[in-house]
């Protein structure tokens, strides 16, 4: 279907260029007069938001001029406009393409920073299999370690945020379900693994008092302690600094 598209994109642009050879407008005779055409007309259906039928003619672009100063550009062009139109696989494919190919490009810091984006967009709800959020933040942070200065890192360290928040959720998801079941190893692994790799997330306050809560559970005095200190520590105000200071009361009390 794809193939259908172009040619006949390619078609009407070859048949409007034919109907001014009777009129005083010129025609592109050389290759470069073609190739800025057909960029032009790319670019046209872009501001018009038609993103599937730019990027069936900028890949024709790359194909028919891999040589050309427009190439690469026409490259990028092809893996944003699939990325504008949810076509994720076929934008990615570009974006490797182009990465591999140009990696001295004054650009390639925008090419990570669209396949990080990418895989961002479809990121699925904590309920399901988050696969695809994993690869996202490892393709921010390969952004950030590669390209610290860039105009796209803070976007990228805000995103890192979110994505850390998300996986977390997961995790206190799974380790709610623990505690409350009474597996008190398994739910203690999880928080910690919250504390260790998602220190910036939300759930960090709710995982140090979880922790309080599972140690005051088994009588471990020390550590139920050890975290509440921690808790009030980073987080004086937090409520669930409150909770975990009113269950060592009431325990010292009892």
């Amino acid at each position: 279907m794809r193939e259908v598209k172009k040619h006949l994109l390619l078609s009407l642009i070859f048949i409007l260029l034919l109907g001014c050879s009777d009129s005083k407008i010129a025609k592109p005779e050389t290759e470069g007069e073609k190739l800025q055409v057909l960029y032009s007309t790319a670019m046209d259906l872009v501001k018009k938001r038609d993103f599937v039928d730019a990027a069936v003619l900028f890949e024709d672009i790359e194909r028919q001029y891999p040589y050309s100063k427009w190439s690469n550009q026409a490259q990028l062009m092809t893996a944003f406009c699939y990325f504008k139109s949810q076509m994720y696989d076929d934008s990615l494919n570009a974006l490797d393409r182009f990465i591999a190919l140009y990696p001295g490009n004054n650009k390639i810091s925008y090419a990570y920073y669209l396949r990080a984006l990418n895989y961002f967009e479809q990121i699925s709800d904590v309920e399901r299999d988050q696969s695809m959020t994993e690869k996202s933040k490892m393709a921010f942070i390969e952004l950030v370690n590669k390209y610290p200065n860039s105009e796209f890192a803070d976007d990228a360290y805000d995103k890192i945020d979110i994505i850390n928040d998300r996986l977390a959720a997961k995790e206190i998801e799974i380790a709610r379900y623990y505690q409350f079941s009474f597996q008190w190893i398994s739910a203690i692994n999880r928080y910690n693994k919250i504390l260790e790799l998602y220190g910036t997330s939300v759930y960090v306050e709710e995982s140090l008092h979880r922790l309080v809560e599972i140690y005051h559970s088994l009588g471990l005095d020390e550590e139920a302690k050890r975290y509440a200190s921690t808790l009030g520590y980073n987080f004086p105000n937090s409520d669930w600094y409150n909770l975990s200071y009113v269950l060592l009361n009431d325990k010292s009390k009892s």
